[in-house]
């Protein structure tokens, strides 16, 4: 009610409403109250209705020369009812009962609805009478000057409103069906735990993380089942949706509203599932100090899984047919994600610049001092699939982010920015000092248990931090069975990175091509790195597929309406 009443500017909007509450009865404008037989026994405000019948069940009991009621206007709706129906009572004050036209025996009323009518007319006609009578003849204006129509402003109250409406339905149609609530959030972990559990495994017989074979495994099928989750959850919500969105979008509501509140809602349930699994996940297979960027990836992922469902439920009018094209949409990114098969063992064929390539090289004209491709270059076909940059973003992330890789990293780019500069001052010299040393202990850093690990880490942050400098007495019994290694690097994930950066670095080559897991990226001639480009690429799609839906089912509404 509140959406049609911020809609019903310049417009006329009629609502045929029951025993409406008293809340909902004064947001009207106008009322009609119609008796049996349609006859029109009011017509004004809903204060000035409540006033009028409150003064007739006034004078009826106790006479028009009494005065007026002092609480005329201030009753509930339901007393309309009571007084329109006032039942017809005997001479000892029993209810006299009638027999209806369907045979039923209904209390007989007092006042007929010809009664309420002729009343309510001969009301009117004493109002009419005097507004003429106070009426003063008004001087003959000039003709006003034609105004510009303007334009209503934005009223964000009213906006917020209608989104907040709009945003609390959608997540009561998802939390309404109990039992479809417990399988959409009990299945991400119960595949978490399967998948992790069967991947669970080591080339030397005794599980560890750093010899763990099927680490990129993992992380390639944790995207495709945030995918799959994402898509299934979203397939067929439009389609339900579709006579709610054709009847509001009568009465203006914005489907731009619709399309956000859908998003989120979505989005919502999306992230809780991808929080049971990386946290099942990681923890089966013993995955340390990624959560939080594996979810990302991996709640990005989901996220285009929902943009997409979201668009299939647009374009198909049956929920059977978007569960049948939900293969369709999921097998090309596991086919194509770079997992499944690899890029060098892959079809060439598929890339367009190397077909061409290879078409001219078979000719008399070709250019025999062609540069040498790369195998790890990814085709051209297999850009458009979303899995590609979500998988090579996961990988990278794994073999730089972990929590010593990052740490290398950090405190060697520190040394080459103080060598660079060049700087003679004992504080530069300190400080260089101070950053080999936190870079060499990286390398062989031992303790006896990860939590010792990750105290010493610690540490070093703040040594890379500036907030202490180097004391080789903190870390003097920093040994122990476990190294940092063990616990946070990957050997699998490490040689995937390798193989990439021997790749693109290969000398017969005169730019560094892009390479799947390459570290950095070139396009235009601009360097990119891989987690920006990535990132931009999957939220950019994500966005474009909602803005896609958007057109359509605006286009769909259209339609329909006219």
């Amino acid at each position: 009610m509140e959406i049609i009443r911020s809609m019903a500017h310049n417009k006329i909007v009629i609502v045929t409403i029951h025993q409406p509450s008293s809340k909902i009865f004064q947001m009207f404008h106008k009322a009609i109250l119609l008796d049996k037989g349609g006859r029109l026994v009011f017509f004004g405000t809903p204060s000035d209705m409540l006033r009028y019948f409150a003064e007739a069940e006034h004078q009826h009991q106790f006479g028009a020369e009494l005065g007026a009621c002092p609480s005329c206007g201030t009753t509930r709706p339901e007393f309309i009812f009571d007084v329109l129906e006032t039942p017809l009572r005997d001479l000892s004050g029993d209810i006299i009962y009638e027999e209806n036209s369907r045979g039923h025996l209904v209390a007989a009323r007092r006042y007929s609805p010809e009664f309420w009518r002729d009343k309510y007319e001969a009301f009117r006609l004493i109002q009419d009478v005097k507004q003429v009578s106070l009426r003063k003849e008004a001087p003959s204006a000039l003709p006003a000057a034609p105004v510009q129509k303007k334009r209503l402003p934005f009223r964000w109250h009213d906006e917020w409103t209608q989104f907040r409406t709009v945003l609390r339905r959608a997540f009561v149609s998802k939390l309404r069906n109990r039992a479809n609530l417990v399988i959409t959030i009990g299945v991400s972990p119960v595949l978490a735990l399967l998948i992790a559990t069967i991947l669970r495994y080591s080339e030397s017989g005794t599980y560890d993380f750093a010899s763990a074979y099927h680490i990129p495994t993992f992380l390639f099928l944790g995207l495709i089942v945030a995918m799959f989750l994402g898509l299934t959850n979203s397939a067929d919500d439009i389609i339900r949706d579709r006579p709610v969105l054709q009847r509001e979008r009568n009465v203006n509501v914005r489907l731009s509203y619709y399309v956000v509140s859908k998003t989120l809602t979505l989005g919502v349930f999306a992230l809780v599932q991808c929080i049971l699994f990386v946290m099942i996940g990681n923890y089966v297979l013993q995955i340390r100090g990624m959560f939080w960027i594996d979810l990302a990836i991996m709640f990005m992922t989901a996220m285009g899984g929902v943009a997409l469902g979201l668009l299939i439920s647009s374009l198909v009018a049956d929920p059977k047919t978007a569960a049948n094209i939900v293969p369709l949409v999921l097998i090309p990114q596991i086919i194509m994600g770079g997992a499944l098969i690899k890029y060098e063992d892959m079809n060439r064929n598929l890339g367009l610049l190397y077909s061409l390539s290879h078409w001219f090289s078979e000719h008399p004209s070709a250019d025999k001092n062609r540069k040498t491709e790369s195998k790890l270059q990814v085709p051209l076909v297999c850009q458009f699939i979303a899995m590609r940059w979500s998988y090579e973003e996961m990988i990278v992330a794994q073999a730089k982010l972990n929590p010593l890789t990052r740490r290398q990293d950090r405190a060697q780019r520190e040394i080459d920015g103080l060598v660079a500069e060049h700087r003679k001052d004992p504080e530069a010299d300190k400080r260089l000092e101070d950053l080999k040393e936190t870079l060499a202990l990286l390398s062989g850093l031992e303790a006896k248990s990860a939590s010792e690990l990750d105290h010493y880490l610690g540490l070093i942050d703040q040594v890379l931090n500036g907030k202490r400098p180097f004391d080789r007495a903190l870390f003097k019994n920093a040994n122990g069975p476990i190294t940092a290694e063990q616990i946070y690097v990957n050997q699998k994930v490490s040689d995937l990175m390798a193989n990439a950066e021997m790749d693109q670095s290969d000398y017969r080559r005169g730019n560094k091509p892009n390479v799947f897991f390459g570290a950095q990226k070139r396009y235009f001639g601009i360097k990119f790195g891989v987690f920006f480009f990535n990132t931009a690429v999957l939220l950019l799609s994500t966005l474009g597929l909602l803005a896609l839906l958007h057109w359509i089912l605006r286009r769909e509404l259209e339609v329909r309406r006219s």
